[in-house]
């Protein structure tokens, strides 16, 4: 059930990001619905916040820290200003002064890349025992150095999509609050923006796996 919810969080984050081949109506219901499978992430996680105060605190468990806020606040931040820039579900409550801000449809679109990203380092960071889990529940117990080579080789290669889907997407030009409104990612279909938004998605979790080698970073 945990790592299902995992991947439905996950389905519903890059299809959100897709706004762009969306319908008004259905993008602004799925990101408000999406605060659900997120209370349900953090209720089973709850042990995590209770043991906050307990155990020593090292440099790793501090950025495992530092992530875990950044992500919280980009989430309810990209919520929130889709919220308060909806054209559909709360068009009639939010005066169009608000609505008509660019300033928030800056902070919307920049808070969103945010979320995507920090969404990335934060699986990274649980990367090793979700796919451990992923191999016993198919019965594979053990990886022959052939196997492993080959794993090596195909995440060296999602890892350079992932940064050619970033550069396509002008990922870093996002981050900086840049005013973008066309990039070399939205001349794709619908499908291959996904797959844009999925391959930084990926590639920011490989850089999440990279930081859980850091002695401590995950949770033991």
């Amino acid at each position: 059930m945990r790592y299902g919810l995992d991947i439905l969080m996950l389905v519903l984050l890059v299809g959100e990001m897709a706004f762009f081949y969306l319908p008004p109506l259905v993008h602004e219901a799925v990101g408000v619905a999406f605060l659900l499978p997120i209370a349900w992430h953090l209720a089973l996680n709850r042990r995590y916040v209770s043991s906050l105060g307990r155990g020593r605190w090292n440099g790793p468990r501090s950025v495992r820290l530092i992530l875990n806020v950044l992500l919280m606040a980009a989430c309810f931040m990209t919520i929130i200003s889709g919220c308060l820039t909806s054209s559909e579900l709360f068009a009639d409550v939010v005066p169009f002064s608000l609505r008509g801000n660019p300033s928030l449809y800056q902070l919307h679109s920049t808070a969103a890349r945010y979320f995507l990203v920090l969404a990335g380092l934060h699986l990274g960071l649980h990367l090793k025992a979700w796919w451990q889990k992923w191999l016993h529940s198919a019965g594979i117990t053990s990886r022959p150095l052939p196997a492993r080579m080959l794993l090596l080789g195909f995440g060296m290669l999602l890892g350079a999509a992932g940064i050619y889907a970033a550069h396509q997407d002008r990922l870093v030009e996002h981050l900086q609050g840049a005013h973008i409104f066309m990039t070399p990612a939205l001349s794709y279909n619908g499908a291959g923006y996904v797959l844009t938004q999925a391959g930084i998605f990926l590639l920011f979790a490989e850089i999440g796996w990279l930081l859980s080698l850091w002695k401590g970073a995950r949770k033991k």
